[in-house]
């Protein structure tokens, strides 16, 4: 699979520690190994080196391999193609993943960072998963987990045979932390979200895991309650040694209507 520039559209190749296109548009890779080709109308966000802490240390002790797992399993049978993870951020999924070439792309530069010197099986990406510089139907398997996505832009780079595994979380997803951090809880929304894609399967996944207080704080800053919770909610979090809770995802495969 060939990138494509962000400026003119035309194919990059790589040529020594840069990729380059035809017109001499260049972007150099980072020590890390990483490529930046976030357009310039693109805005340069996401999670930054706290966030990508904590991500990491969470994601480190393994309590979602089984997620991990699972997605890797859905996917073997596009081993030999390409795979895309569009919001891969710090690479804990994409590295496992099955792919004759795999790529990885995030706005965070923080997290796509973390992912390059991790994995230098995979080739990572700081690009807008709403713009992605890949030309049409070039890969075989895409993945998005826990991101937004933009079902044109799925539609536009997946081959007419490939899978799109879409992963959010279910219902009750970590709904043992929000009940120490909310008087009142809900369950989490799980609407189609799609509507050219078809859908093929659709898998509800869960599992307990133990986490101590450490890690609790680094699951918290992983949740959009992080954002929202009040001192009060937060207190009670800090007074917590360790808590059993229950990881619980909604895992969807779609394909092409042909």
């Amino acid at each position: 699979m060939k990138l494509k520039c962000p400026v003119c559209g035309k194919p990059l190749e790589p040529i020594h520690r840069s990729f380059v296109c035809e017109n001499r548009h260049t972007f150099d890779f980072a020590k890390s190994g990483y490529i930046n080709l976030l357009n310039s109308n693109s805005a340069s966000h996401g999670d930054n080196k706290e966030m990508t802490k904590a991500r990491t240390a969470f994601l480190n002790t393994d309590s979602y391999r089984f997620l991990r797992d699972f997605i890797g399993n859905l996917l073997r049978e596009k081993q030999d193609d390409v795979f895309l993870d569009l919001g891969c951020g710090e690479g804990y999924y994409t590295r496992s993943m099955p792919g004759k070439e795999r790529y990885g792309f995030d706005i965070s530069k923080d997290m796509v960072n973390y992912a390059a010197k991790k994995d230098k099986e995979t080739l990572y990406v700081v690009a807008s998963i709403f713009d992605l510089p890949v030309f049409d139907a070039c890969a075989g398997a895409v993945l998005t987990c826990f991101a937004p996505c933009k079902e044109e832009e799925i539609l536009r780079v997946l081959k007419d045979d490939g899978i799109f595994v879409f992963v959010s979380p279910g219902p009750n997803h970590l709904k043992e932390l929000k009940e120490v951090l909310y008087e009142t809880t809900y369950e989490n929304e799980t609407e189609q979200r799609f509507h050219t894609l078809k859908m093929d399967q659709e898998h509800l996944i869960r599992a307990p895991f133990a986490v101590e207080h450490d890690n609790l704080m680094n699951l918290f800053m992983m949740t959009p309650y992080y954002y929202h919770t009040g001192s009060e909610g937060k207190k009670k979090l800090e007074d917590i040694a360790s808590i059993s809770i229950t990881a619980e995802f909604l895992v969807r495969t779609y394909r092409k209507q042909l």
